[in-house]
């Protein structure tokens, strides 16, 4: 079963109280997605109480009539096969969950009973306040919340966004929680009304028992009005024109140039900023971008996004600069607006406007990988914005060419209507913003800079993009042939092995190649490592340009790194799919940085690992733990050094030597005939001449048994965080199948007992965690309260105590067995998604390509003693390996027993015994 979600065939209703509804009947499809928007974000929090809205949220999974219990309506969903989440925005709030196709009949009235009756229990109510506080604390030391909140203190502050929209325990407790009760009552009964609501439905019921079930559900709601929308002017005068400089955590060095528009939703035929966007953003040779890499005063740029609301837009351009090109950010400012000109003489051009439009189609007609829950939501809220018959043409593609739209849209890119973000560590800075304490400035952009930029100088090296010629005029379909529905091997000789299979499933003009590239060279120590990421860095930035065109004409292409070596791997239409994989091979096996590029690459990796360290715990624990787990796989931390340190000349040695002698393994998928596989394939081998060796080991570290091993992880921001890692014994089908099975049995009720009534942290999980296919699972907590040895012993605790009380789970086993058939019967979504499970089904030697089937035959035949038997040994610890990272934070260390206590990364490497 898919789930495509054919809007064109929306059925809209409007129910007598006002209630507006979007219903789309998708027979084909397994599941059912709804989604409920409602005008009521953060920017209707009353003024003294900022942050309500969002508590609302909260408050609204915290019990109702019929499901009292705090998160019972998840435990429900979940127990008819979907989730439920929501959030709240500037202007709305949105509420959306999934379900099981049929059990749309059970789960929406819960769901509006959630919606409608919620019960505001103060316990509860203290209780969603601490979680927002954790999550409000768990954000502080992000960079984009600090940038946000400059944002809010930097605009209009008669203008709502102004407002701080998280609110946290110090802006809630200067109300009394009987007095804040009352307000969210206020808050609900204003709000949550039928005028002021939208809902959008995608389910395989019916429309007219669909229809009905909506009727039920949400007839009875009180009429009230719809929210007003009357706001100032998000920007005055004042607010334009300005340069806010703004000191970062990470050592980023950025600029921002935002262009202020009106929100341009009638243009939604012509959508301009598509077209505008796709021109600034462009990578290709000549591009703004490349002139900019050239003159090294840029090292990355993205146009188009920014905040926006019914009535507003900041249309962005975000450059990641160099140190150069932060001393010369003037003439990258003169080097956009010169850009900006060529776009503006070329309106005139319409085949510009329809190469897009093609781009735009090619990538609808072929879309992979639609989220359904996503795309109910967006348009949840675009109702209270388009009438019905717009509706049903938003995602169609740019339809009509029309000069004057864009000419008009294009009037809104002018100096006199900028504000400039600049971000470094090197800016001045004289104060520091409200609740997140980051340092910046504000100070009028010089107004001869501004009118020196209304006329810019043409600059000879920019140049707009000529048209696309990965373009092709048709895209065709083979017919399938026997035998090829499953990778068969074309080829193997010593050094190289070559897989082919063909696409019999999604019927797409597309397909993958995979080509990996063992070598010891590049993954045997931690020079090599540290050779291998300067090498694929600037390798990477030397194709951007030359084969940005291939990319937006949906012929995709990574060259990345892996604990063995490295993957080329391309993807797309297959339409000159293996002339552009042969050319990329090419550059691969000759590309050699200079000392220029190395040096350039070199930074930019020291930058990343910097960076990296700066990562949430629970982000640096998994990390570490990845290290810890794999053989080849290094740590930020102990490369740093190495990196810092490397040499030109010990970088090209690596790269030579590990081009001397490789082994090669391919994997070709999708919609090819055999014999043009056969051909690649010879091609491929012809050019990998030195592919003589083996392929090297994917070993997985072997845990001790009867007691954890104990990883301290420095980390510089003040939560403690603990990982307690789990390694079953094998990665047999019994093994992975009873890993899985006990991490699911335990999710919720981890969940629930360490965050909701502990209070432990925002950030408490579970998840099932395979290291090559070695199965595991981990149970996590990062706190802004407790120590790592209270989080410990509360994990300890929580286990032990589940573990012997396995019978307790007996009565939800079928519902648990249930899911996790389904989530392993589930079909591959994409022609990619496929193709990468075929490859890492070659990467694991699972040739029978049918792991996921065989799993879900293991689980449907476990019985619960099993189970139960399985549970004991771990409560014993006769059965994992265990493994216990964390990170202090600002609290006292966890205590450790010496032998028990890795220290050193390396060293523990050359000891433990590996599977």
């Amino acid at each position: 079963m898919n789930n495509t979600i054919n809007l064109e065939n929306a059925h809209h209703v409007t129910l007598p109280n006002g209630l507006g509804a979007m219903l789309c009947h998708t027979p084909d499809t397994s599941e059912s997605f709804v989604s409920l928007a409602v005008r009521a974000g953060h920017f209707y929090d009353p003024a003294d109480c900022q942050g309500l809205a969002h508590l609302l949220e909260h408050m609204l999974f915290m019990g109702s009539r019929h499901l009292p219990k705090p998160n019972a309506i998840n435990g429900f969903i979940e127990q008819h096969g979907g989730t439920i989440n929501a959030w709240t925005g500037t202007e709305y709030a949105n509420y959306h969950f999934s379900c099981s196709g049929d059990a749309i009949a059970q789960t929406l009235p819960a769901f509006a009973d959630m919606i409608r009756q919620p019960l505001f229990e103060e316990d509860a109510l203290n209780n969603e306040i601490n979680s927002i506080h954790a999550e409000f604390e768990f954000k502080k030391k992000d960079d984009l919340r600090r940038l946000y909140q400059i944002h809010k203190e930097t605009c209009n502050p008669q203008h709502p966004f102004a407002k701080f929209s998280v609110g946290n325990s110090d802006t809630f407790s200067q109300h009394e929680c009987t007095e804040l009760k009352q307000r969210l009552k206020a808050l609900h009964q204003t709000y949550y009304c039928a005028e002021n609501m939208k809902l959008c439905i995608a389910s395989p019921m019916p429309t007219q028992q669909l229809e009905a079930l909506v009727f039920q559900c949400f007839g009875t709601l009180p009429s009230g009005e719809l929210a007003p929308d009357d706001w100032p002017e998000l920007y005055t005068e004042n607010e334009l024109g300005i340069q806010i400089n703004i000191h970062p955590l990470q050592s980023a060095k950025r600029m921002i140039v935002t262009f202020v528009l009106p929100a341009l939703q009638n243009d939604y035929e012509t959508k301009p900023l598509n077209y505008i966007s796709h021109l600034i953003g462009d990578e290709g040779e000549g591009s703004l971008l490349a002139y900019l890499k050239d003159k090294d005063w840029a090292l990355n740029l993205i146009a188009g996004s920014g905040i926006e609301g019914d009535k507003f837009k900041d249309f962005n351009v975000s450059f990641q600069l160099t140190q150069k090109g932060l001393m010369n950010k003037n003439s990258v400012l003169e080097a956009l607006f010169s850009y900006i000109e060529l776009i503006r003489d070329a309106s005139k051009e319409e085949w510009r406007f329809h190469e897009k439009s093609k781009l735009n189609a090619l990538a609808l007609e072929y879309e992979e990988n639609v989220k359904p829950l996503g795309l109910v939501t967006e348009y949840a809220q675009h109702q209270f914005i388009f009438e019905a018959h717009e509706l049903n043409k938003l995602r169609s593609t740019i339809g009509s060419y029309d000069k004057d739209i864009i000419e008009n849209a294009l009037s809104f890119f002018v100096p006199s209507n900028i504000r400039l973000k600049v971000i470094s560590k090197d800016v001045k800075t004289t104060q520091v913003c409200a609740f997140y304490e980051a340092e910046y400035s504000v100070e009028n952009i010089d107004e001869a800079l501004l009118q020196s930029l209304a006329s810019p100088k043409r600059i000879s090296a920019l140049n707009l993009p000529p048209p696309n010629p990965y373009l092709a005029n048709e895209y065709t379909l083979i017919l399938p042939e026997p035998g090829f529905s499953t990778p068969n091997k074309l080829e193997d000789n010593k050094g190289y092995r070559f897989w082919f299979a063909q696409d019999q499933q999604f019927h797409s003009p597309k397909g993958d190649i995979y080509i990996s590239f063992d070598a010891a060279t590049f993954s045997d120590s931690l020079t090599s490592v540290a050779a291998k990421r300067i090498w694929l860095g600037a390798l990477n930035d030397h194709l951007q340009a030359k084969y940005y065109r291939a990319e937006i004409a949906g012929l995709h292409y990574r060259i990345y790194g892996h604990q063995a070596g490295f993957t080329l791997h391309t993807r797309g239409f297959t339409n000159q799919q293996t002339l552009l994989a042969i050319q990329l091979l090419d550059a691969v096996l000759k590309f050699t940085p200079d000392q220029r590029a190395f040096e350039h690459h070199k930074a930019l990796q020291t930058q990343s690992l910097h960076n990296a360290l700066l990562n949430k715990p629970t982000n640096r624990l998994f990390s570490r733990l990845s290290v810890l787990i794999q053989r080849n796989t290094q740590a930020p931390v102990e490369l740093l050094d190495i990196i810092e340190n490397i040499s030109y000349e010990e970088m090209l040695n690596c790269r030579n030597t590990a081009f001397e002698h490789y082994f090669v393994e391919a994997f070709m998928h999708g919609n090819w005939e055999s014999e043009e596989a056969k051909s690649f394939s010879t091609t491929l081998r012809n050019h990998c001449i030195n592919a003589k060796g083996a392929p090297l080991s994917r070993a997985v570290s072997k845990l001790p048994v009867g007691g954890p091993l104990y990883h301290e992880v420095l980390c510089n921001h003040d939560d403690s965080a603990v990982v307690l890692y789990l390694q079953a014994p094998s990665p047999s089908l019994t093994d992975t199948a009873l890993c899985m099975v006990l991490e699911q049995m335990l999710a919720a009720p981890f969940f629930n007992s360490l965050r909701t009534e502990q209070q432990l942290g925002y950030i408490v999980g579970t998840g099932y965690v395979p290291h090559n296919q070695h199965p595991g699972m981990a149970f996590y907590v990062q706190s802004p309260q407790r120590s790592p040895k209270h989080l410990l012993d509360a994990m300890t605790g929580f286990l032990f105590q589940q573990l012997n009380e396995i019978e307790f789970y007996r009565f939800y086993w079928p519902t648990i067995q249930q899911n996790l058939i389904k989530q392993l019967e589930e079909r591959d979504l994409t022609l990619s998604m496929k193709s990468q499970r075929l490859w890492v089904s070659l990467g694991t030697q699972d040739l029978g390509f049918n792991r996921n089937t065989m799993l879900a035959e293991r689980i449907k035949a476990i019985s619960f003693e099993e189970i139960q038997d399985y549970a004991q040994q771990l409560a014993k610890r006769e059965r994992c390996g265990e493994l216990v990272l964390f990170s202090r934070g600002k609290f006292e260390t966890l205590p450790t027993p010496e032998k028990r206590t890795i220290n050193c990364i390396s060293q523990f490497k050359k000891e433990i015994p590996y599977y």
